[in-house]
């Protein structure tokens, strides 16, 4: 569950679902736990990758037997981009203003 809804009906993407579903499957514990997320910010692929994260430290925390095959699955990985910073001087983090000769 994601909020009120099913995974399949929030992320409404095959890709994304098999990618909230991967630390389970890795872990074979598919259809034998009730798990509940709550996700916010970014898109909906962002929180599809968050949410793989959560479960998968979730699931160590109740078994720490599991941490090799999911670490050796990449599923304890961070995202490490972060936004980037606004510049003095600029519009954006990167955007100039126009250069004007005159």
């Amino acid at each position: 569950m994601v909020g009120e809804k099913t995974a399949v009906d929030y992320f409404n993407n095959t890709a994304l679902t098999t990618t909230v579903e991967q630390p389970l499957k890795a872990a074979d514990q598919t259809g034998k736990l009730r798990i509940s997320l709550h996700v916010s910010g970014g898109g909906k692929r962002g929180q599809a990758e968050a949410a793989r994260l959560a479960i998968a430290r979730a699931l160590i925390v109740m078994s720490q037997d599991l941490r090799p095959t999911l670490k050796k699955a990449g599923l304890l990985t961070r995202d490490p981009r972060e936004k980037e910073r606004m510049k003095p001087g600029l519009k954006r983090a990167r955007k100039a203003p126009q250069f004007s000769k005159r």
